[in-house]
């Protein structure tokens, strides 16, 4: 759909790209005025003012709508972190970021929580490039692939992933692994939102012939549903979640038109979710690679 809407857009001059990220940017700021999260991420711009190198691989394309897109999904996911942080004690507090990409969301977490919580982070990515920025803002980090990581029985909190294991290749070892591997039994994910599932290996469907790191592709996108079944195979459960759309609901004609566009440009959101440990379920499979 969208080779096709950028050849027709090339036809009559107009630059398909730059008119998406209008449409796109307009539809963010009106959500975030629906949400109630625009005073959440003003927070976020005062506690870290450039997020321009948030991606290992995306500084060159940054521009505003880019900083818009991802404040406001970073809005969402800090919401979710002060969530499932209503439930813990207050006082010293361990979070293990798994695919942390610059350390904004540990920063975020510091600040936002400081009156309550004395916040010990700790950084996992499998990129060289992530841990440098990490380790460079003063924090902790640790070089090692999600599925491999292994703290044993060292006191954690929470987890918190935050889109990334749609870029495993296994995310039910990954879930399962830390299930059996840490003490930890609270987990905040945030994945895309799809309706219905599928592959992804985007750059393999486009045929765009490039060398790629695991932060550029997406193995599973998962529905709601699939991702809930999958965690609970693999040792945990959804005590809570939302999602989080990139346009407001719930205006005739409006949000329909936008949902399309969403769903034929980029995702139309992104699934969020508290995670339980409990094994039950996956104590019930016998043949797990642990």
């Amino acid at each position: 759909m969208r080779r096709l809407l950028k050849e027709s857009f090339a036809y009559i001059g107009i630059d398909i790209n730059r008119f998406i990220q209008v449409i796109s940017k307009f539809s963010i700021y009106l959500a975030l005025f629906r949400n109630g999260q625009r005073e959440l991420l003003k927070k976020l711009r005062e506690i870290v003012p450039d997020i321009s190198n948030q991606e290992s691989s995306g500084k060159d394309t940054f521009n505003d709508y880019w900083e818009i897109n991802h404040r406001a999904l970073q809005a969402f996911q800090c919401y979710l972190m002060l969530r499932v942080l209503e439930y813990l004690p207050t006082g010293k507090l361990t979070v293990v970021d798994i695919g942390d990409s610059a350390g904004t969301h540990m920063l975020y977490l510091r600040e936002l929580t400081k009156d309550k919580f004395d916040v010990d982070t700790i950084s996992v990515n499998l990129d060289p490039r992530a841990i440098k920025k990490i380790k460079a803002r003063g924090l902790k980090a640790i070089l090692c692939r999600a599925e491999e990581l292994d703290l044993g029985q060292n006191a954690v909190d929470l987890f918190t992933s935050f889109e990334m294991v749609e870029h495993l290749h296994n995310p039910a070892i990954f879930f399962r692994r830390l299930a059996k591997k840490s003490p930890c039994n609270k987990i905040v994910i945030t994945v895309p939102y799809l309706k219905d599932s599928r592959v992804g290996l985007h750059h393999i469907r486009n045929r765009t012939g490039k060398i790629i790191f695991a932060e550029d592709e997406h193995i599973f996108e998962l529905s709601p549903e699939d991702w809930t079944l999958l965690i609970l195979h693999s040792g945990w459960r959804v005590v809570y979640s939302e999602v989080y759309y990139q346009y407001p609901r719930q205006l005739p004609v409006i949000s329909q038109l936008l949902s399309w566009f969403w769903r034929n440009t980029d995702f139309e959101g992104f699934w969020g979710a508290i995670l339980e440990k409990d094994t039950t379920l996956s104590d019930l499979y016998q043949d797990w690679d642990d």
